[in-house]
Formats: C-alpha cells, sequence, structure tokens
C-alpha cells in the first residue's frame, strides 16, 4: 500500500490518465519480485523528491478560508449528540493520516476541523466536516467538506471554486446528502418517454434542513438526477447542468471496464468526400442537440454514455454520429456546415453483437463490430453499406457471421 501512496503522490503533477497507478501496480504484481524491488526503490526516491512538503504545517500559521461552515455550530438532529461529534472528528483527523487521493496534494491541514451537520440517516449517523487546508500550487487556502459515516471518511471534496456539495452513501449509494450552498436544489427519477420519443422528468425540490442539508434516498437504478438553482427545470428540459458526486465519476484507483459494450476509441464507416474540412467551424455535439430536444436523458454517472462513438460521411454529403448511451443506441445528422439536420435513435444493444444503424433518405445502413472487418471491402470495426443491401459479412479472426440487413 505504501509503494501505491508514493506512486500516486508522484505522478500527482503528470498528465495521466484515470486509473492509471491502479493498472501500473496490477502490472507490477505480476512481475519477478527483483524487478519489483527496483521499482520500489526508485518510487521511493522519487517520491522522497516530490512529497517532502506534504501534510505538514507552514510557517504562515493555519489556513482560512472564511467560509461560515469552519465555524458554524452543528445542526441536525445529532447535533446534540456531542459523542458522536467527537467520534466524527476524530475519523476525520485520524483520515489525515492515510493517503489522500493524488488529485488533491494536501500540503497542510493543521486548521481545526468543524462539524458543521449531523443526522440520522436510512444508512446510520453521518456527519459533514468543513475544514481548511492549502494545497501544492494554489496560494489561496481551500475549503475541505466531507461526509463521515460508519466510522470512515467516505468522501471528500475540495472546492476549487465550484463546490458539487453532493455525497453518496450505501453500499448502493442510494442515500444521498446535498447541500444548498444558498440555492435550492431540486431532484428527479425515472425518466419517461413518450410521444415522439421524447423524454420527460418529475422534479421536487429537496427539503433543506437547518444548516442547508438534504437527505434525499433514490436507488441508482431510478437513474436520479439532482441539479441547483431558483427554479426546477421544465418537465422536457434536459439542457441543465447536473451534480455529479464522487461515485458517479470513473474510479481512478484501478481500470473498470464499461458496463456497455466494452468498446472504446472512435471509428469512421466511410471517408470523407475529397476536399471536405471537418470538423466545421461549429463542431456538432450531438449529445447537447439530442438533449435540447429531449430525445437524450441527462448523463450522470461516468457509466451511461459509452465510450466508443462511430461517424460516417452521407451519400447525400451530410454527416452521421452514432453512440452509446444508457445500453441504447443514439445518433444525429448533420449538414457539412455542421448545422443540426436529424436525430437518430436505435433500440437496445447486446455486448457480442453488431450494431445496426438504419439511415434515413436512402443513405445506406451503419454496421459496427469493434475488432472485426466488416463488407466486402473488409472495413475494420465500421461500414457504411450502401442502400439496398440485405445482408453484410461480419468477420473476427476465422469467424465469419452474415447479418441481415434492415
Amino acid at each position: 500500500m505504501e509503494l501505491k501512496q508514493a506512486m500516486e503522490t508522484a505522478t500527482a503533477e503528470l498528465d495521466v490518465r484515470p486509473g492509471f497507478v491502479g493498472d501500473v501496480m496490477a502490472g507490477a504484481r505480476r512481475r519477478h519480485t527483483r524487478k519489483l524491488v527496483v521499482v520500489t526503490a526508485a518510487v521511493a526516491l522519487l517520491g522522497g523528491v516530490t512529497t517532502g512538503v506534504v501534510l505538514t504545517p507552514t510557517a504562515a500559521g493555519p489556513p482560512d478560508t472564511g467560509d461560515h461552515r469552519l465555524t458554524a455550530a452543528p445542526t441536525g438532529d445529532l447535533a446534540g449528540d456531542r459523542d458522536f461529534l467527537a467520534q466524527a472528528l476524530a475519523t476525520w483527523n485520524n483520515g489525515q493520516r492515510q493517503a489522500w487521493r493524488w488529485t488533491e496534494q494536501v500540503t497542510d491541514f493543521t486548521a481545526p476541523a468543524n462539524v458543521f451537520w449531523a443526522a440520522n440517516t436510512p444508512n446510520g449517523p453521518a456527519a459533514l466536516v468543513a475544514q481548511a487546508v492549502r494545497m501544492n500550487g494554489a496560494p489561496e487556502a481551500r475549503t475541505v467538506v466531507g461526509l463521515v459515516s460508519g466510522g470512515n471518511v467516505v468522501e471528500r471534496e475540495v472546492d476549487h471554486g465550484r463546490e458539487v456539495g453532493l455525497f453518496q452513501l450505501g453500499k448502493e449509494r442510494s442515500t444521498h446528502v446535498v447541500l444548498g450552498l444558498g440555492e435550492e436544489v431540486y431532484w428527479s427519477v425515472n425518466p419517461v418517454r413518450g410521444p415522439g420519443n421524447r423524454l420527460t422528468r418529475t422534479w421536487q425540490r429537496a427539503e433543506m434542513e437547518p444548516g442547508g442539508a438534504a437527505v434525499v434516498v433514490a436507488k441508482q437504478s431510478e437513474l436520479p438526477v439532482f441539479v441547483r438553482g431558483g427554479t426546477p427545470p421544465a418537465s422536457d428540459d434536459f439542457t441543465r447542468e447536473p451534480l455529479r458526486a464522487r461515485g458517479d465519476q470513473r474510479p481512478d484507483t484501478a481500470y473498470v471496464a464499461h458496463p456497455g459494450l466494452g468498446w472504446s476509441t472512435r471509428q469512421c464507416a466511410s471517408d470523407p468526400p475529397p476536399g471536405v474540412r471537418w470538423p466545421p467551424e461549429r463542431p456538432p455535439s450531438p449529445e447537447d442537440d439530442l438533449r435540447r430536444l429531449a430525445l437524450l436523458d441527462y448523463g450522470v454517472a461516468w457509466s451511461a454514455v459509452g465510450e466508443w462513438r462511430v461517424c460516417a460521411w452521407l451519400p447525400d454529403g451530410r454527416y452521421a454520429e452514432v453512440f452509446e448511451s444508457s445500453g441504447e443506441l443514439y445518433g444525429a445528422l448533420y449538414q457539412p456546415s455542421g448545422a443540426f439536420s436529424a436525430p437518430l435513435r436505435g433500440g437496445g444493444l447486446s455486448r457480442g453483437t453488431p450494431v445496426v444503424v438504419p439511415l434515413p433518405d436512402g443513405q445506406g445502413t451503419i454496421v459496427v463490430y469493434f475488432g472485426a472487418v466488416i463488407g466486402p471491402q473488409e472495413r475494420p470495426h465500421a461500414w457504411l453499406a450502401p442502400a439496398g443491401t440485405r445482408e453484410v459479412a461480419v468477420r473476427q479472426g476465422d469467424s465469419s457471421t452474415v447479418v441481415p440487413l434492415p
């Protein structure tokens, strides 16, 4: 564990992908012991150079941000439980001895922490704690707010100027503790698809307790969405910025496969016409355009939107782009200028099955299967089958499958 912490800290200022350290550690465990010793010594030396000031007091005195939560009296139904408050603070302070996430780079946490909210939740007693800290490379102190429950620091968030204020509890993250931060918070579950494939959501206001915190229970399977603002979104408005808790972000401690089709990267099913300049001055954004039409739901969790997409230039000069979201197929058509032309929406997707996207106006059919070659020219990954094509061969290695087309 010490090696992993040293590697996380040593790479904190490098532009590495999420999950890099976890992948390196997983690979290192499979290597020869002698090589592991050499790597350990090298990383330890690097860690000693780059982390000598981490988590140490400074001569400037304890950090202070002026945040009222640093000194506010606790609110909530456990505000008078001195034993629980003391236990929550002890848990928070003991957690400082553990390695913080490598993205945080805390260099000074000598200011006292303060419990500003403590209450019972469906997952047991919980407390919100605030503390002023100094960060590596940041000239001003920052406020850290975190949730303590069950003897653990469940989550911490460093306020970098745009605080999220959403924490999740429980094995399935079904208990949500959300901060108002001076505004109303509205939440919704279970979008409904109606006529014209348009979506709607019903919104309700989160009931804030004194101290500006609310507890909401919503299962992840219900697709909960939280937004902050003066008014709730309209039922068909999917353009507001949703709040994303840490659990909604891709884990950065180890590689986690995407739960969808499992594909990644971008491929094109056809080549651009000669002389076409792409992207145009206004690059297309299929997700934004489909949400503007209430055809695509909010994308809160990292797993909601797939990590692949396929483009195609069509015979009539338009451009198509398709992608995966929440286990279904979506896409959009664009004019050569980049102006939105028409939406595309397919059905459910199944891992291990080629994706077939019929295009309107006799523009053909996009066939996608990453890792395979498709069609008579054996185009890798994706192919735009001309209009009138009734079947296509999809070959992966020595195995070939004939896929009927609509």
